[in-house]
């Protein structure tokens, strides 16, 4: 029904070199218990920092399934960063963030992730 963000979405480790497995943290709550949601995070098509699947394979959004319950949980979601096509020279990007949850209803975040020179 409704998803609350206690804790917004960071990164670890922030900064980072690329590649880097990164896990993005945050603490969540919903309106009923066993919520399925998607989680989605994505990064601009025009830089050169992209997501890794499972596969090896670049994409630049990355969507994860969980199921959220009235307490406070904290959720961490492991995606690899790496370098890719595209623009490059970044310093930093920034990371989207979609929670939809079963109503379709979609709470926004967003989280800076640095690079090491």
């Amino acid at each position: 029904m409704a998803i609350f963000v206690d804790v917004p979405v960071t990164a670890s480790p922030n900064p980072t070199s690329l590649p880097k497995r990164v896990e993005f943290e945050q603490t969540l709550h919903s309106t009923q218990d066993g919520e399925a949601i998607d989680v989605a995070y994505s990064l601009s098509p025009a830089h050169n920092v992209w997501f890794e699947d499972s596969d090896g394979s670049l994409q630049k959004q990355v969507v994860r399934q969980e199921t959220v319950d009235k307490a406070k949980q904290v959720f961490v979601d492991r995606i690899t960063m790496r370098y890719g096509p595209g623009q490059g020279g970044m310093l930093a990007v920034e990371v989207s963030q979609a929670i939809r949850d079963s109503l379709g209803n979609v709470t926004p975040g967003l989280v800076v992730v640095q690079f090491e020179s």
